[in-house]
């Protein structure tokens, strides 16, 4: 660990807890092929669809963990012009910027490959797409994130003046996130609820809970006495979710059994909920017990992420138009080697960028492997 420039440790941790989120986000996109094309009543089908649901818990964790590194760095610094300028200068330089960029390049792909209309009306589109995060599926968690870079200054100051609110901020975040849902189902009907952050509240507000009191919940652990319980619950907890969630999943695509909206929204969000705090762990103990080449894998996994998730859909698109489908066995083979080319294609792309081209912050952000 090296000290960063708010002179706060810089985590390996987080780094390795990205790079599991990431492998969680490719295992929704690269499932979702074999998951609409095998047979319901196959076992293939039941593979994909637990993948894929397992995969849900990427934008959740990185949610969670945005609340962490928020706070973490802020939370103990003064609240000024100074640090607002540094904080959203950074956010659109190494942010906004690769978004508004990929936005308009997913833009120019689908209208290559499916049309465009007259200049007038893609002209309103793109403003469209740019203002709501839908140029393509996966830029909605960057829309997200800059909606929490809003009420950033906000959230902070609260956090700062009431202890109150940052000591019961798991609480509170769980509150307001199902405040959202009741309200959205009631009143607001806001159909795209899911690039909305209110939807992401908790995952947000757990982060920044830990975000703050990082050092007290790590000397906290290594008393496994009084730890323990909490970690193997936590662990009970994501496994009896994802069961859960994984289940009603199954029996709502194949059409055996449906529930009402209101257990899907829980399944989603106690499994994100245990998923994100689950990671947080798994990045602390490889921390610890991994080799120092596993450690360096996932750290440079980890620095890539956000490259690697705003590029892999077009890694995926090549992948996809090249490979064949051919018989059963080679069908799902491919699904695995689209995975594996999606992630080091990927990987590899933003790789070069940083080594050899200047100035690739602006296309894929910050190279956090050079402090």
């Amino acid at each position: 660990m090296v000290n960063t420039l708010q002179n706060k440790k810089f985590l390996d941790e987080i780094q390795y807890a990205r790079a599991f989120a990431m492998l969680a986000v490719l295992c929704v996109h690269c499932t979702s092929t074999g998951l609409g094309s095998s047979p319901h009543e196959s076992f293939m089908f039941s593979i994909y669809n637990f993948f894929n649901v397992l995969g849900s818990l990427g934008v959740p964790t990185f949610i969670f963990l945005s609340g962490f590194i928020f706070f973490y760095s802020y939370y103990d610094k003064t609240l000024n012009a100074k640090l607002l300028k540094r904080f959203y200068v950074n956010r659109f330089t190494t942010i906004l910027l690769p978004y508004l960029i990929f936005s308009l390049l997913y833009w120019v792909i689908k209208g290559y490959l499916y049309g465009m209309g007259d200049w007038q009306s893609e002209s309103k589109r793109i403003v469209y797409l740019l203002a709501t995060g839908k140029a393509h599926t996966h830029l909605y968690f960057v829309f997200i994130t800059v909606q929490f870079y809003v009420l950033f200054p906000v959230l902070l100051y609260i956090f700062q003046k009431f202890k109150f609110v940052r000591k019961y901020a798991i609480i509170h975040g769980i509150l307001l996130q199902f405040l959202w849902v009741y309200l959205n189902s009631k009143y607001f009907q806001v159909e795209m609820k899911g690039s909305i952050c209110f939807s992401y509240m908790m995952f947000y507000f757990i982060g920044a809970f830990f975000g703050i009191y990082y050092q007290q919940i790590l000397e906290w652990t290594k008393d496994l006495k009084k730890s323990i319980a909490c970690i193997c619950s936590i662990f009970f907890g994501y496994g009896l979710s994802l069961c859960f969630y994984v289940g009603i999943i199954y029996l709502a695509k194949t059409k055996e059994f449906y529930l009402s909206n209101k257990w899907y929204e829980l399944g989603w969000t106690m499994h994100g909920l245990f998923a994100g705090l689950v990671i947080f762990i798994i990045a602390h103990y490889a921390e610890i017990k991994f080799s120092i080449k596993v450690k360096r894998f996932f750290m440079g996994m980890g620095a890539a992420s956000f490259g690697i998730y705003l590029i892999h859909p077009v890694v995926l698109m090549i992948t996809r138009g090249i490979l064949d489908s051919g018989t059963p066995i080679v069908f799902h083979s491919w699904q695995v080697i689209s995975f594996l080319l999606s992630l080091f294609g990927s990987w590899a792309v933003v790789r070069f960028f940083y080594n050899y081209i200047p100035y690739s912050w602006v296309l894929f952000g910050k190279d956090s492997l050079k402090k």
